[in-house]
């Protein structure tokens, strides 16, 4: 018989509406350790090399650490991690657990960058990485514009990220090599295509979806089961198994996503209250409220996004999302994905205890708080 969630972990909930908050499952705090260690040797060694060079080079180091080990859940490195147990990998291998920190590692690549693109001024609940670079040369009275050296440093920062992690994964098996390089490739075209749509003010169902597939669904959840499934050698036998469990979820992923970012709570999320919606993100639950909105109520809606936007419109906008249905219909679909990878999973073929670990992931994901 196979393992199952704890209480705790299984989400209760009625027929409509946000499941009640998950506690952190143990399918991501049981596997942290390791991974955590390894970064921070990683930026320990970075650090005290480059600071020899030139004592400067402490500062975008402690900021990477801070980026990196300031939190975070794993939850990338937790899919590849059950992936490959599940396969009947071994995951106290060194190069298991450089992979799962390179994981991470490119993830905040990813972060330092977004925040840029986004103008993110916080990154849970601290300044993003390039405030952080701004107000110090605003403090320092350094010349030239303070935040376009913020931009430039947190560039930097992400630049480093990602040649770490290129770093920590060893690709002599062409399998990982194709799969790690896919990764990479998909996050980047992910994220053109968020910036696009947010130039162009195109908030369709077809480019919002899109954008979720490339930006977040294969980058997070599929790329890494499937690299999971490679380093244990049975990247055959599970890759499309692993494919039609980890789309839904990677859906459901964003779309809560994007519902944290519509009516998240600050103190959980650490970043403002209707930020994407201030920012006037391109989500299918934007889109969504577009479809259905009224005359009167697009008018609305087409506040998102401008630099100007005051408190009372975010409300009304929230309101909006809420009386169009948009948002319910998101909470529907977020539990129809996360069914849906579920009936998947309970047929696939898993060592140990990877399909309990890989259902609390599923649930974490779609219903999570932050």
């Amino acid at each position: 018989m196979r393992p199952t969630m704890t209480n705790a972990e299984r989400p209760t909930s009625g027929a409509s509406g946000p499941w009640p908050p998950l506690a952190v499952p143990a399918a991501i705090s049981t596997i942290t350790g390791p991974i955590d260690r390894r970064l921070r040797a990683l930026i320990d060694f970075e650090r005290e090399r480059w600071t020899a060079v030139d004592a400067a080079l402490r500062e975008p180091f402690d900021a990477l650490e801070a980026l990196v080990l300031g939190g975070g859940k794993r939850i990338r490195p937790a899919f590849f991690h059950w992936a490959l147990v599940g396969a009947g990998g071994d995951p106290t291998s060194p190069a298991v657990i450089d992979a799962g920190a390179a994981i991470e590692m490119l993830h905040a690549f990813a972060l330092a960058h977004d925040d840029v693109m986004d103008r993110s001024a916080s990154r849970r609940g601290e300044p993003s990485t390039w405030r952080r670079f701004t107000d110090a040369h605003r403090e320092r009275r350094w010349q030239g514009d303070a935040e376009h050296f913020g931009e430039a440093v947190a560039i930097l920062v992400g630049d480093v990220a990602h040649v770490a992690a290129d770093h920590l994964v060893q690709r002599t098996d062409p399998v990982v090599a194709a799969i790690w390089d896919e990764l990479r490739f998909e996050v980047n075209i992910g994220q053109y295509l968020d910036v696009l749509a947010g130039a162009t003010g195109r908030t369709s169902q077809t480019s919002a979806r899109l954008i979720l597939e490339y930006k977040t669904g294969r980058y997070s959840v599929q790329r890494p089961l499937h690299l999971g499934a490679a380093m244990a050698g049975a990247h055959d036998r599970l890759a499309d198994a692993f494919t039609a469990y980890g789309r839904p979820v990677g859906v459901a992923f964003q779309l809560r996503d994007d519902m944290l970012g519509a009516f998240g709570d600050t103190s959980l999320t650490g970043k403002p209250v209707g930020d994407d919606l201030r920012e006037g993100k391109p989500t299918p639950l934007l889109a969504s409220a577009f479809d259905r909105a009224t005359a009167a109520q697009t008018k609305v809606l087409d506040r998102a996004g401008r630099p100007d936007l005051t408190d009372d419109e975010l409300d009304a906008i929230q309101q909006v999302l809420i009386d169009t249905g948009a948002a319910d219909a998101i909470e529907r679909e977020i539990r129809s994905l996360t069914d849906e990878a579920l009936r998947v999973l309970a047929d696939i073929a898993l060592a140990d205890d990877a399909p309990a670990a890989l259902e609390a992931l599923a649930y974490f994901v779609a219903y999570r708080t932050h």
